[in-house]
């Protein structure tokens, strides 16, 4: 495993990669499967790699760079009498490509760019029998930013970074919902619809801290999440609190090796 370079040495590297896990807090309201806010937790594993694009690779300083990320998590929530339970299980996948500032003499890199995002998350209520399932489903184009500060120690460097993605526009999936049979003139059939801004609103941030030692370089951090959208009254939103623990490594792809053995 490599250590993660200093900031003036980071122009070589060609791509790094974080394998982290999750632990946190979930609270969840969805009005389909029940009226009631459930709170409970959640686990989760991902996996993200950086990269400059090619033609940028050998450039010093500001570039283009894109990073992709694929998380899962399962979550478990209770009502507030604790006696009915959700399960839910997800995985969401992104890219982001953005441009780079970088000032090497500060140690600070500034950067922004679009993020195109999928989340699905499928919800199993564990008593009602009506309405046993539901489903979070969208695909998201974002607004994205992020800072970072990165500073020396003795064999060791450190790397302190803040970043955040907002939901600009995209398409997002409600469930059937019908609270009676008399009342499916007033229901919502599920369907697929263009969603933005003003009726599906997603914010995910998160702090990070990388501590190169020489031979392993972790992460430790905090993320939140705080996703929102509903249609007629019924509403859906989903806020996550979790404490992000990671491997960090760099590696460099060589040319294809000539197979010959003469």
């Amino acid at each position: 495993m490599c250590a993660l370079c200093l900031l003036s040495a980071a122009e070589n590297i060609e791509h790094e990669n974080v394998l982290h896990v999750s632990f946190g807090g979930s609270r969840m309201q969805d009005q389909y499967l029940s009226p009631l806010p459930y709170n409970g937790y959640r686990v989760g594993i991902g996996n993200e790699w950086r990269q400059p694009f090619k033609r940028t690779e050998k450039k010093e300083g500001s570039r283009w760079e894109h990073t992709g990320a694929v998380d899962g998590q399962y979550i478990w929530i209770y009502n507030p009498l604790k006696t009915n339970l959700i399960q839910a299980g997800g995985v969401r996948g992104g890219w982001w490509a953005y441009y780079a500032w970088a000032f090497k003499d500060k140690g600070v890199r500034i950067w922004t760019g679009p993020y195109i995002e999928a989340d699905l998350l499928v919800k199993s209520h564990i008593v009602n029998v009506n309405k046993p399932y539901s489903v979070d489903a969208a695909v998201d184009l974002k607004a994205g930013a992020g800072v970072s500060y990165s500073f020396r120690g003795k064999k060791t460097s450190y790397r302190l970074s803040y970043n955040i993605r907002a939901n600009l526009m995209g398409v997002d999936y409600l469930p059937d919902y019908w609270q009676a049979y008399y009342e499916i003139s007033e229901g919502v059939p599920g369907r697929v619809r263009f969603s933005g801004m003003w009726n599906h609103r997603t914010v995910r941030h998160g702090l990070n801290l990388d501590l190169q030692f020489p031979h392993s370089t972790w992460r430790v951090g905090v993320e939140h999440e705080y996703a929102e959208y509903g249609i007629k009254g019924m509403m859906f939103s989903r806020e996550q609190v979790s404490l992000v623990v990671g491997s960090v490594f760099r590696y460099k792809l060589r040319p294809n090796h000539n197979l010959t053995e003469f």
